[in-house]
């Protein structure tokens, strides 16, 4: 277990652990330690969902996610929640689940949520399930690598990695992710650089493992393909430097102080592989924008294994917002239809 604040970690398994309620209702809780300011990580939350999507079909044999989309529609908050899962159609071989998850004035039998009531829908989720381990069929060598448009560093040598010793990968030691800071959700994560630096500032490599020690399962990916939406950081100036750009009447992005949030409105999950049913330490993150325009940016993940192999593929829809926007106090109030709400 990492040495960093492991008397506030919540162990990933206990944080997403799931409880069935009835055939189509789950019930988890949010907690704070993964959190940004007062809302969980999305993806965080996304794994929830991912974990009762499994359980719900593991009896048929598809417990894995083949491709999942999510659409955040509210800010979640901390406590309880229920997720119910609609089948949309069950197959031999892919299945189509409809999942939502719901927040505020749950009951504590069926239906579980409030109808018409102040019951809130915070994620709704469209997933497709299967049984990786049955896949077969054509399989053609594409000859993809991390070289473009950068080549990433060598793999590290992962001995050495876990003392920071490795020649080509660098433990990053983040200021601000206590237990009480605003990004508190990354002290869940032990993430890893090059050596010298990104090669650019749109595509950005790392290497994670889970910092209470665990390892990663198929429903941590979701967690995993979002544990890192700062691209926007890369372009955080110094003061020096802000300063030294006024001074020639150039424009500066963003004050060197200004503090954002950056979250998903829109989360697309597609694995490629299954991960064994222990987990792996480590997973390598290659994470690109193609656009950061108008108060909103694209994210593109790439997540590999230890040996360089394709787990999953995932992209974003992303808004760069005023930390105000998260830290707000939430509206409790409800219409007839239950959807007035602080909306992101």
């Amino acid at each position: 277990m990492d040495a960093q604040n492991t008397s506030s970690l919540v162990p990933f398994s206990e944080a997403t652990r799931v409880e069935r309620l009835d055939s189509h209702a789950y019930r988890v809780n949010l907690v704070d330690s993964f959190c940004i300011g007062t809302v969980p990580n999305g993806g965080y939350v996304a794994s929830c969902i991912l974990r009762a999507a499994g359980m719900h079909l593991a009896q048929a044999g598809q417990k894995d996610v083949l491709n999942a989309h999510f659409q955040f529609l509210n800010r979640t908050e901390t406590g309880p929640a229920v997720i119910v899962i609609e089948d949309v159609k069950i197959g031999r071989q892919l299945s189509t689940l409809h999942a939502t998850l719901y927040q505020r004035a749950l009951l504590p039998q069926a239906p579980w949520i409030t109808p018409g009531g102040p019951t809130r829908k915070e994620v709704a989720v469209y997933l497709t399930m299967t049984d990786l381990s049955k896949e077969q069929g054509i399989s053609l060598p594409t000859s993809f690598s991390l070289q473009h448009p950068v080549a990433a560093p060598p793999r590290p040598d992962f001995a050495a990695l876990r003392q920071d010793r490795d020649a080509h990968w660098w433990r990053l030691r983040q200021r601000g992710s206590t237990p009480a800071s605003y990004t508190r959700n990354r002290q869940n994560l032990a993430y890893y650089e090059p050596r010298g630096g990104q090669r650019t500032k749109t595509v950005i490599d790392k290497w994670v493992r889970l910092a209470s020690g665990e390892k990663f399962t198929a429903a941590s990916l979701a967690y995993v393909a979002d544990c890192w939406p700062y691209m926007v950081e890369v372009w955080r100036p110094s003061r020096a430097e802000a300063e030294e750009k006024r001074r020639r009447g150039e424009s500066v992005p963003f004050a060197p102080n200004a503090l954002f949030w950056y979250p998903t409105v829109v989360l697309n999950l597609e694995v490629k592989k299954a991960l064994p049913a222990d987990g792996v330490e480590w997973l390598q993150l290659r994470i690109q924008s193609k656009q950061i325009k108008d108060g909103r940016f694209d994210l593109e993940v790439l997540v590999l294994d230890e040996h360089g192999d394709l787990v999953a593929l995932s992209n974003h829809v992303n808004l760069i917002l005023d930390s105000e926007r998260n830290l707000a106090e939430r509206s409790r109030g409800a219409s007839a239809t239950g959807q007035k709400s602080s909306r992101i």
